[in-house]
């Protein structure tokens, strides 16, 4: 019983040793990789950058806000670029967008929803940029458009009026 217990301690010590080595090994190793200044995010070496074409995983950014006083374009566009970055699902977004509106334009959505239920994405932004958007009269052709729509093409706004030169024959 004695020899068993010698060799059981005997072969425990050389394991504690191979152990310890190993240990060792490991430490050496990780200090060379942080003297050197590899990375396994991706960055360059030596800087700790990440790829610099998407953001760190737990970076989260926060979902914007409207309120109804500034073109809802900015409001659209981030919502966008947020469901993208996030992988938010198409039946999820008018609902996140909706949480996420204030004041004037809270109470506008609560009338679009009695009125029309909950709309698509696409008819949500539609909605918002017609109610919230810049007024048509200031694009630049609506001027054009006018005139076309009460039929006086021959008094045309600014530099578009005059005569048209005349058309040669074929």
């Amino acid at each position: 019983m004695g020899d068993d217990l010698k060799a059981s301690t005997d072969a425990l010590t050389k394991h504690m040793e191979l152990m310890h080595r190993s240990i060792e090994a490991n430490a050496k190793a990780i200090h060379d990789l942080s003297v050197n200044g590899s990375s396994a995010s991706g960055g360059r070496p030596g800087t700790g950058e990440h790829h610099q074409d998407r953001p760190p995983k737990h970076w989260r950014p926060e979902f914007p806000h409207y309120d109804g006083k500034s073109d809802p374009l900015i409001f659209i566009n981030k919502c966008e670029s947020f469901f993208l970055q996030q992988r938010i699902m198409h039946e999820e977004r008018v609902w996140m967008a909706s949480y996420n509106l204030q004041e004037g334009a809270q109470l506008w959505y609560m009338q679009v929803q009695e009125d029309e239920g909950t709309p698509t994405w696409p008819r949500f932004t539609e909605l918002l940029n017609l109610r919230f958007g810049p007024p048509l009269r200031s694009a630049p052709l609506f001027e054009l458009s006018a005139c076309r729509a009460h039929g006086d093409g021959d008094r045309l706004p600014g530099p578009l009026s005059g005569t048209a030169p005349p058309r040669r024959a074929p």
